[in-house]
């Protein structure tokens, strides 16, 4: 429920943000070289470590994309996402840690809102995950004679996200977008949803 606060309160803020820039008047949008910054709230989903564990994951995770935008309706970017390490859980008792990083590489559709400096926005493309599981149990995981599958497991995935962006300055704009990577049973299903700047070079 605490993570479902934080994600309204991250969308009440980008609408309230951009309803005040809306005011003071329309940015053109410029094509290039961009970077972009996000933080926000993330999620692991949908992996098994061993009978009877699930995971407790819901935290701070953070995002850096690099892109290019060719056209108005078009842009190209890679991107890295951290997100926020989580509690193996044995029968409701912390038992590992896991670890989860992934490389992107996408194509970006644009839809620009007409005389408003607004945009909305796609993301299609491939991950790597990356899984780092470890033991911080290992007394109870040997008293119920439950192994835990640990180590480091990599996977190649479906990348896909949505979002919308509003540029306050011609080379400066905010953002908010939830992204996932459809990974397998080892990495698992991560997600961000997050609020972010990005800033178009000359």
């Amino acid at each position: 429920m605490n993570h479902i606060k934080k994600i309204t309160l991250l969308m009440v803020s980008t609408t309230t943000l951009t309803l005040t820039t809306l005011a003071i008047g329309v940015v053109p949008m410029p094509v290039g070289w961009y970077l972009e910054g996000n933080l926000g709230v993330s999620k692991i989903s949908n992996v098994t470590y061993a009978p009877n564990t699930s995971i407790s994951s819901t935290g701070l995770g953070w995002n850096v994309n690099g892109g290019y935008k060719f056209i108005p309706y078009f842009a190209a970017e890679v991107g890295y996402t951290s997100y926020a390490k989580g509690t193996i859980n044995f029968n409701g008792t912390g038992v590992g840690k896991d670890q989860v990083q992934a490389v992107d590489l996408a194509a970006k559709a644009i839809l620009p809102i007409q005389e408003t400096g607004a945009e909305i926005f796609a993301k299609l493309g491939i991950a790597r995950a990356k899984s780092q599981v470890t033991v911080t149990n290992a007394s109870l995981l040997a008293a119920s004679g439950e192994t835990l599958n640990t180590g480091t497991f990599r996977s190649n995935d479906l990348y896909f996200g949505l979002g919308a962006d509003y540029a306050f300055i011609p080379s400066a704009a905010v953002n908010v977008q939830w992204n996932r990577v459809d990974g397998t049973s080892k990495t698992g299903n991560l997600d961000l949803v997050s609020l972010g700047l990005s800033y178009m070079f000359d």
